[in-house]
């Protein structure tokens, strides 16, 4: 039998939602599983790309005036229509009529839907609650991967393993994410086509460009708004053009803004390390239309991977500490995680994600570490990848982050 993957921190938030959830996220992020088995219900149904309805309890097809009846006759029922985007448009009219006395769980992918329901001008704001089911907390991914894996192995694994679908083909991180990058291209581009499938042609063109431009290291909005005007999608270079489009991006779970503490500017990210690399690839070598060697794509993915392990471990120590996650960015250094409340500085994390750390490496993180005031660590694979013991900064290994995690 598989062992599960047990989402225990969605599972402590969906125990406060009340009885009308609109639960959303960019696809195969976990949703239709996690609220199969793990939330209650009386009614499930899945609406078809066709706008067939399928009674998944009772393995039937009911009609939409059957399902609209339903709801209304039977309102203390808890009700889950899964991609209900597919429905007639007038459902969302029926939701604003009926919402308010329903006991309904609304789940969708849908980039459109997801940014028409949560504006601010929706008529059904205050009527749901929302619930974003993003990629699997990293506290999860870490508990399930334990009893498997250990040392630089499991964080390099549970980076990547934050996608639910890649669980079950992945052994050897190394080996088979450049794989099935190339292997699965086509469901990685049906991730993105699903997200963006009901937009215009102009406006898909500008979010694909966003997320090209992040990938390629253009990670200030200036620097994306540059990157779009060369390549004729923006009328002219002006980041306030695209902070809607960066707002939506970040509201679905695509993207996320990291606060630089120093700076009066912010960097975006992929929350998705997988769909990271994707659009690096297709950015440099036209991924998406040519096939590339699997040994060059293995070459980026190990080149993204610190990359990917500092956004890992700062989201991750956020969460610990319950603290911000943020960067200091100065000239001659960067400090990779930077966690902080209330503008106020608390705690520096070094990130040297390698086998082996010399001590003139130590060394100019001691003297990056002295001027700062707030807690300091080293984070390395093992305690034993140090040539020698830093001054006043505390050593974590993943030893040590898997007592933390409990």
């Amino acid at each position: 039998m598989a062992i599960i993957l047990v989402r225990y921190t969605d599972i402590e938030r969906w125990k406060k939602t009340g009885k009308r959830v609109l639960v959303y996220g960019r696809r195969k992020t976990g949703k239709t599983f996690f609220l199969k088995n793990f939330t209650s219900y009386d009614e499930y149904f899945f609406v078809k790309r066709d706008g067939e309805i399928l009674d998944l309890k009772n393995m039937k097809t009911i009609s939409y005036e059957y399902l609209k009846d339903l709801l209304i006759r039977e309102k203390e029922k808890r009700v889950i229509i899964d991609e209900f985007h597919r429905l007639p448009e007038e459902f969302l009219d029926f939701l604003q009529a009926y919402g308010s006395e329903l006991n309904l769980v609304l789940v969708t992918s849908t980039l459109w839907l997801s940014r028409k329901i949560l504006g601010e001008s929706s008529p059904l704001l205050g009527i749901f609650e929302e619930f974003k089911i993003d990629l699997i907390d990293e506290r999860d991914v870490l508990k399930f991967l334990k009893v498997k894996l250990e040392g630089k192995k499991l964080i390099d694994t549970a980076i990547y393993l934050r996608e639910p679908w890649l669980i079950p083909l992945v052994q050897d991180v190394h080996e088979d994410i450049p794989r099935i990058l190339i292997e699965e291209k086509n469901t990685i581009e049906r991730l993105i086509v699903e997200i963006f499938r009901e937009e215009e042609r102009q406006l898909k063109s500008s979010y694909i460009s966003i997320l090209s431009a992040i990938s390629s290291g253009r990670t200030k909005s200036s620097e994306i708004s540059s990157f779009m005007f060369s390549r004729k999608i923006l009328p002219k270079d002006d980041p306030s053009i695209i902070q809607p489009y960066l707002k939506t991006l970040s509201n679905i779970g695509i993207i996320e803004k990291i606060k630089i503490l120093n700076k009066k500017f912010d960097l975006y990210v992929h929350k998705s390390p997988l769909l990271d690399i994707y659009f690096l690839l297709d950015s440099k070598y036209g991924f998406s239309e040519i096939e590339i060697p699997q040994q060059e794509v293995k070459k980026i993915f190990e080149e993204k991977l610190p990359f990917h392990a500092e956004l890992f471990f700062g989201r991750l120590f956020s969460k610990i500490f319950g603290l911000k996650f943020g960067k200091i960015m100065e000239k001659d250094y960067d400090i990779d995680v930077a966690l902080f409340s209330h503008k106020k500085l608390k705690m520096i994390f070094e990130i040297k994600w390698k086998n082996f750390v010399n001590k003139e490496e130590i060394g100019k993180i001691e003297n990056v570490f002295s001027s700062m005031e707030a807690e300091k660590f080293l984070v390395v694979p093992e305690a034993s990848s140090l040539e020698r013991t830093p001054k006043g900064i505390e050593v974590v290994d993943v030893n040590r982050i898997l007592e933390l995690i409990g």
